[in-house]
């Protein structure tokens, strides 16, 4: 006889679904690509996507598995033989022996199809099991009553009311977070993002109240505030989309979740940090990237992507992306690594963290709670025979000092600095303690660059104040600005001498270096983006 939980798969329910017309074909495919990157019970999944109910899906689970309904026993005791289980496993995992039925275990599931579960609850109480499915809620409920049961005739064991006090708080937290208007609030605030490209979600908590803020073309603008006691709930809520430790409210914690978003699989990068009052979050949303090795798309001119290019084809040696954090390098270095991405050649990157997955190339994320910084990865992937090597960023003098070493034994480094200025990559090497000639023997090319917004092809003649494509900002859309340094043998000749950045500049200028400003010019001057804008960037009052 087929055992229930042998002829039970996510997909083969899915397909039932559909064919009793209870899920369409755009909501089965949504709750396909969101089970296979949620760390969420299927059942969590399927009623957050807002697709089902937690009754309405536990009564197709039923008829699905041809399993009789029934109720839990209440008020709830465990069965003979079976005190010593694990209430906090029952409440995480929401399955509870609820009886026997001759000689099978009779256990509450709210995810019945989870074949794993049912295999070590089979292995630990050495029985058969017999499923019968249940509302998520009404088990918890239910395992909550028995845990206060457990509590009452633990109390004088030694566990104190303090820890007991803590306990509730972490169990309340959770059932918050699971509640329906968090749920919702997070998924709504996701998506209005997500319809406004929007690339950072920043939720600020104050006094008495929370702000959400979106960050749209490098220019962050106020979007909702919510009342402050939905702050618990959303971080919590948050931490467990991410894998987080959600106890853990001291220290800052750093994660990545996955939503569905109109049919759209969305990564985020989440980052939570401590403040005076909460939890302060922001979520970095990170499209699907398609890298282009065409760098005219990313903005940069006929000449300037020549220069790119030759510096990129470099057998040896490093080349380097400038600019402060949101100014494009990675997507800039993306494309490069693509544009060199071929047969017979060994790519490795070290990144913090890896945004976007490149096929056909090796990538490493650094991680500092194992000790693994981009030193010590550098350090290992020089052992596994590379050709190019693309190190996110250089922050300290061993991992620039191991760079260098890279390039100058025969291999290709791609890397990113904190400059303002082309030129001003060397004298940041400098300070770092790297020697003079070492840098002029290794560094091929810097390009620095920023981000500029265009103003809006839809209103920047008429100048509507509620356009729809701009949203009344007058900008829609950003491109970049440049200067590409590439280091001749005049160059490098001054910088071994420890050259001032200014001389560095005016050397480069003369062997016919566009700086960042007149890139900025010009494009002032056709008429894509404003002065206003470029002095906002750039930090300057005017461009000439």
């Amino acid at each position: 006889m087929q055992r229930e939980d042998e002829k039970t798969s996510e997909g083969d329910f899915i397909n039932f679904l559909k064919s009793n017309d209870v899920l369409s074909m755009e909501s089965a495919f949504r709750i396909l690509a969101a089970i296979r990157s949620s760390p969420l019970p299927f059942d969590v999944v399927v009623t957050e996507l807002g697709l089902m109910t937690e009754a309405s899906l536990a009564d197709w689970l039923r008829i699905y598995l041809g399993v009789v309904q029934m109720g839990i026993p209440a008020p709830f005791s465990l069965a003979p033989g079976l005190e010593n289980f694990d209430l906090d496993f029952a409440r995480a995992r929401a399955a509870l022996p609820i009886g026997l039925e001759n000689d099978a275990l009779i256990v509450a599931f709210a995810n019945p199809l989870d074949k794993g579960l049912i295999e070590i609850l089979r292995f630990y109480f050495q029985r058969e099991i017999a499923v019968r499915v249940f509302p998520r809620k009404e088990i918890l409920a239910v395992i909550d009553a028995a845990a206060d049961i457990s509590e009452t005739q633990t109390a004088d064991d030694g566990v104190t009311s303090e820890q007991a006090a803590f306990d509730d708080d972490i169990d309340r937290l959770k059932d918050i977070a699971l509640e329906a208007p968090i749920i919702n609030f997070v998924a709504k605030m996701a998506q209005s993002a997500f319809d406004a490209e929007v690339t950072d979600i920043h939720i600020e908590p104050f006094s008495d109240r929370v702000q959400i803020r979106y960050r749209r073309d490098g220019v962050l603008s106020r979007s909702d505030t919510v009342q402050k006691s939905m702050l618990p709930g959303i971080v919590t809520r948050i931490k467990i989309l991410s894998g987080l430790n959600i106890v853990e409210r001291r220290l800052p914690q750093d994660g990545r979740m996955r939503l569905s978003l109109r049919g759209t699989e969305i990564d985020f990068r989440v980052s939570i940090v401590p403040s005076m009052h909460g939890e302060t979050i922001v979520l970095r949303l990170l499209r699907n990237l398609n890298v282009s090795t065409d760098l005219s798309e990313l903005g940069f001119d006929d000449e300037a992507r020549h220069k790119i290019f030759q510096l990129a084809q470099a057998s040896n040696g490093m080349v380097v992306v400038t600019g402060p954090t949101g100014s494009g390098k990675t997507t800039t270095l993306y494309s490069l690594v693509s544009l060199l991405n071929k047969e017979g050649v060994k790519i490795f990157t070290i990144e913090d963290p890896v945004e976007y997955q490149l096929e056909g190339i090796t990538q490493l994320q650094v991680n500092s709670a194992i000790a693994l910084d981009f030193a010590r990865a550098l350090r290992s992937v020089l052992r596994q025979d590379p050709d190019i090597i693309l190190v996110g960023e250089i922050r300290d003098k061993e991992t620039a000092q191991i760079a260098i070493q890279a390039a100058l034994t025969g291999h290709l480094v791609l890397t990113t600095l904190h400059t303002n200025t082309a030129a001003g990559a060397f004298t940041r090497l400098r300070d770092m303690g790297i020697e003079e000639y070492l840098i002029a023997s290794t560094i091929r090319g810097v390009v620095a660059q920023r981000l500029v917004r265009l103003l809006c092809s839809s209103c920047k003649e008429k100048n509507t104040p509620d356009c729809p494509t701009c949203r009344g900002t007058h900008y829609s859309g950003r491109t970049v600005i440049y200067e590409v340094l590439e280091a001749s043998g005049p160059l490098s000749t001054l910088l071994e001498s420890g050259a001032a950045e200014t001389e560095i500049v005016e050397q480069a200028v003369a062997e016919g270096m566009t700086t960042m400003a007149a890139c900025a010019s010009r494009l002032i001057e056709m008429g894509a983006t404003s002065k206003l804008e470029v002095s906002r960037v750039l930090n300057v009052e005017a461009v000439r």
